[in-house]
């Protein structure tokens, strides 16, 4: 028996009404919470960009090498931490989620990944990607598939204190496979995740594993790139 046909089915909510109610909630709540994430990254921008511009130019009066000059590179890196923070928060946050068109979905688990890295700092857990060469274009929402993959990523970080998480994606046949290791075999977000792989033609299936947390695999028809 192939592991895809020994995949575990997914639980359904017993109450589609009370689902659909809660899923309506989730989705306002997630828009305003978009709305200020695109709001915060903007504000901490600006005067970040300013704070960079004033270290350079103080960099170029410095010796190198001096006290001075080593802290100031401190400051500079912290402050180009803080962008690559901020510019990964509001890429997630202007994601359209009613566009519908080709994604590489390489491209997707791999914005994910950064975001997750970029906020698990102090955090135990190692991501590690494993990609196949070339593209995986697939037909759906890039933020919709990427939600599923930021729901996957998260409840690996919660369930496991320490370890290793991995995405995979490769191609099998007409299909590409995702799957990320490590997650908790349930949560609030696995009707959802569900749903958004069976709306672009594909499935989310969790396979039977033994140790600390799941592997999740997601399947999606491949589309000819635009």
């Amino acid at each position: 028996m192939s592991e895809h046909a020994a995949a575990l089915p997914l639980p359904s909510g017993a109450d589609p009404t009370t689902a659909e109610r809660e899923a309506s909630i989730e989705a306002a709540r997630l828009g305003s919470l978009g709305q200020l994430v695109r709001g915060l990254a903007h504000e901490i921008n600006n005067p970040l960009f300013g704070m960079l511009g004033l270290v350079e130019l103080a960099l170029g009066e410095i010796e190198p090498g001096t006290k001075q000059h080593e802290r100031l590179l401190l400051v500079q890196q912290s402050g180009l931490e803080i962008k690559r923070i901020t510019h990964a928060l509001f890429e997630f946050a202007r994601a359209e989620p009613d566009r519908v068109e080709v994604v590489p979905l390489e491209a997707v688990a791999a914005e994910m990944v950064e975001l997750v890295r970029c906020t698990s700092a102090g955090n135990s857990i190692e991501l590690r990607e494993q990609y196949l060469d070339g593209a995986l274009p697939v037909w759906g929402s890039a933020a919709r598939l990427g939600q599923v993959f930021l729901s996957l990523l998260v409840s690996a970080r919660q369930a496991l204190l320490e370890g290793v998480v991995t995405v995979t994606l490769e191609r099998d046949q007409d299909w590409a496979v995702a799957s990320v290791t490590g997650v908790a075999r349930t949560g609030p977000w696995l009707d959802a995740s569900h749903e958004i792989a069976r709306l672009y033609g594909g499935e989310l299936t969790c396979l039977p594993s033994v140790g600390a947390g799941a592997t999740f695999v997601l399947r999606l028809p491949l589309t000819e790139p635009e």
